[in-house]
């Protein structure tokens, strides 16, 4: 298998209840992970793109966090709706989506 081309990690962090912060896996990150990877699998990348679950990516106030390596992008709040989007766009397009695209903001 070559090189891949892109990582994505996926936040699936879980905090105790009650946490100010929330965390990516109380709205549902586990699933979204699935599914990527699903996706990801689905659209012949699997030999380009890696999926990988994560802990804490330091934006769990932001809805579930991704980040895609080599590109250094992160996207915040994402939901299944725009994995679709994340996979025609970025991953195979190599054009981030920008509406999901976290500004550079200070980490939690």
């Amino acid at each position: 298998m070559p090189k891949p081309e892109r990582h994505v990690l996926v936040c699936l962090n879980l905090r105790p209840p009650g946490n100010p912060k929330g965390c990516c896996a109380d709205k549902g990150s586990e699933a979204l992970y699935e599914r990527l990877k699903a996706m990801v699998k689905e659209r012949g990348l699997g030999s380009r793109v890696i999926v990988s679950r994560t802990s804490c990516l330091k934006h769990c106030s932001r809805g579930i966090t991704m980040a895609v390596y080599p590109e250094n992008v992160w996207y915040g709040g994402v939901r299944e709706g725009d994995l679709e989007e994340i996979c025609a766009s970025h991953l195979e397009g190599g054009k981030p989506l920008a509406r999901r695209s976290m500004p550079d903001i200070p980490w939690e």
